[in-house]
């Protein structure tokens, strides 16, 4: 790709967040290279009841780049990121959830990774924001629940199996290709795993998703989010949304429900705490799937529908 030809988009999807949103555009707005690359910011708002529109119609008067927000009155993240891209401009998407910031350099290394490598699709890193990622209490809970979204590799990994929706950018024409996101998935619908099987999808196209080490953004850490509560509807909406992406039989889901819970008395007995909340979370996700499985079986035309729309 030349210099020239550069030309994204980001799309942030947004609802009834103005404040953490308002933080995210101040950090865009101070991006090392935003005056000369010019890239072009959606904010698809599904259908927020604060004032979000409004606000990002006043901060885009004193913006460096153009800013649109789209009012998107269709329910949930996928469908506002699949009217976010067909109302973009850019010959590169770059994605953000709204309760991320942005490192300085973020945009440069956007531009550097088209620019120098072969990948059509990229993950960046995501880090934990400060005050909370120095807080050994958070670090521990981070750890224990994995429910706030983190992810760094190796810097000499240079391809990675999926997609953290937080902070991913793609050709265009690559994610028309593959059809954009499952509207039936995803926060407002399902409840997660949207990005997961854009990934899948992405690779049964024989297209391979690169690794961008030096394109970062730091992840709010809502405390709501560390409690065991929030981990078990988690992983719930992630067994729900992981069988509308693979349909398994009754028999296949109970074997590996009766496998989880063996796993996690073995592990509750060695007292390995990370091992049994992963196979604690294994219990809740096969039961979310099997929730999903009789509800598909009772209403097929309306299977997607009427899970919680919680907003990631």
């Amino acid at each position: 790709m030349s210099e020239r030809s550069f030309s994204l988009t980001i799309i942030i999807p947004t609802k009834d967040r103005v404040q953490i949103l308002d933080q995210l555009l101040d950090s865009v707005k101070q991006l090392v290279d935003i005056d000369r690359i010019r890239p072009e910011i959606v904010v698809a708002d599904n259908d927020s009841r604060d004032n979000t529109f409004e606000h990002v119609n006043s901060v885009a008067r004193d913006f460096p780049t153009t800013i649109r927000v789209l009012k998107i009155p269709r329910g949930g993240k996928s469908a506002a990121i699949n009217d976010a891209v067909h109302a973009a401009t850019g010959d590169v998407l770059a994605f953000l959830d709204d309760d991320v910031v942005v490192d300085k350099m973020w945009l440069r290394a956007i531009e550097d990774y088209f620019h120098n490598g072969n990948h059509r699709v990229g993950q960046g890193i995501i880090r934990l924001q400060s005050p909370a990622k120095d807080d050994p209490e958070i670090q521990r809970l981070v750890q224990r629940y994995r429910t706030v979204p983190k992810l760094e590799h190796n810097p000499n990994l240079t391809e990675v199996r999926s997609l953290n929706g937080s902070n991913f950018f793609v050709y265009r024409d690559v994610f028309d290709q593959v059809g954009g996101l499952d509207e039936r998935l995803g926060p407002g619908a399902s409840g997660t795993s949207e990005d997961v099987d854009l990934a899948r999808r992405l690779a049964r196209s024989g297209t391979v998703i690169g690794y961008a080490p030096t394109a970062v953004v730091y992840h709010r850490v809502d405390r709501n989010r560390l409690t065991d509560e929030y981990f078990k509807q988690s992983h719930l909406r992630q067994g729900r949304s992981r069988y509308l992406i693979r349909n398994r039989s009754v028999a296949a889901i109970l074997f590996n429900l009766a496998r989880a819970f063996a796993q996690y008395a073995f592990y509750t007995l060695l007292r390995k705490e990370r091992n049994r909340y992963r196979s604690k979370g294994r219990i809740f996700h096969y039961l979310g799937m099997l929730e999903a499985k009789q509800h598909h079986h009772r209403a097929p035309a309306a299977a997607s529908k009427s899970f919680p729309p919680i907003i990631s």
